[in-house]
C-alpha cells in the first residue's frame, strides 16, 4: 500500500527515523512523492495575505522533511562503512540512497586498499594457517631435539636477515613490517632490496614484485 503523504505521516516518520538504527520501509518513488508534495505546499498563494498559519506550516513541513533525509543519508553512510569489506544491501534502502551507498562503499574499499599494507600481519596469516593445520591433525607430534635443532634455529635467523630484490609498482609511503623496522618511502618502479619480512609483505598486497 502507497504511502499517503501528510503532514502527519512525514511527523511519525520523522520520530521513527530518529529512534532506530535500521532504514523505514517507504515506497520506492518515496523521494518523488516529496517533490510533488512540496510542489503543491509552494503552490499556495502565501503572498500579500494573512494566511500565516499556511505559511508556519509550510516552514514546519521543509524542517521535517530535511531532518528525515539527513537522518536517512546519515545511516547510509554509517551502513555503507560497515559494509566495505561485505556486499549486504540493507533492507528498505531506496533506490537513489543505494546509489550513495555503493559508491560511498566502493570509496572505503579502494581506501582501505591502499592502507593495506599498515594493517596487515604477517604472524596473523601464520597464525590462521598453524590453526588450520591443528584442526586438520589433532594427534601432537613430538620431535626431539637433537644436535641439528640448533643448526636448524641458524638458518631460520639466516633466512629472516636475507633481502629479496623487487620492482615496486605503486608509490609506497614508509610503513613498519613484521620484523619491527620500518621501510620505505619507495616510489613506483623503484628497484630495491629489502629484507625478506618486508618485501613480502609488499608482494602479497601487490605493491611490489620480485624480480
Amino acid at each position: 500500500m502507497a504511502n499517503i503523504l501528510t503532514f502527519r505521516f512525514l511527523r511519525e516518520l520523522q520520530k521513527q527515523e530518529r529512534t532506530t538504527k535500521e532504514l523505514e520501509k517507504l515506497d520506492t518513488d518515496f523521494y518523488k512523492q516529496v517533490a510533488n508534495y512540496m510542489e503543491k505546499k509552494m503552490g499556495l498563494d502565501l503572498k500579500d495575505n494573512a494566511d500565516f498559519a499556511s505559511k508556519r506550516d509550510l516552514d514546519h513541513t521543509k524542517i521535517i522533511i530535511k531532518d528525515i533525509l539527513n537522518r536517512r543519508e546519515r545511516k547510509v553512510i554509517n551502513l555503507a562503512m560497515l559494509n566495505a569489506r561485505g556486499n549486504i544491501l540493507p533492507q528498505n534502502i531506496l533506490p537513489e540512497e543505494k546509489e550513495l551507498f555503493e559508491k560511498i562503499t566502493t570509496g572505503v574499499k579502494k581506501y582501505r586498499s591502499t592502507l593495506e599494507f599498515i594493517f596487515y600481519d604477517e604472524n596473523d596469516e601464520k597464525n590462521t594457517t598453524e590453526k588450520k593445520e591443528t584442526t586438520k591433525d589433532t594427534t601432537p607430534k613430538q620431535e626431539p631435539r637433537d644436535k641439528d635443532t640448533k643448526s636448524n634455529d641458524d638458518n631460520k635467523q639466516q633466512q629472516d636477515t636475507d633481502t629479496i630484490k623487487i620492482t615496486i609498482l605503486d608509490n609506497v609511503p614508509q610503513f613498519m613490517a613484521a620484523d619491527g623496522k620500518s621501510y620505505g618511502p619507495f616510489k613506483k618502479d623503484d628497484i630495491v632490496n629489502i629484507p625478506t619480512t618486508a618485501a613480502t609483505l609488499l608482494i602479497k598486497i601487490k605493491k611490489a614484485k620480485q624480480d
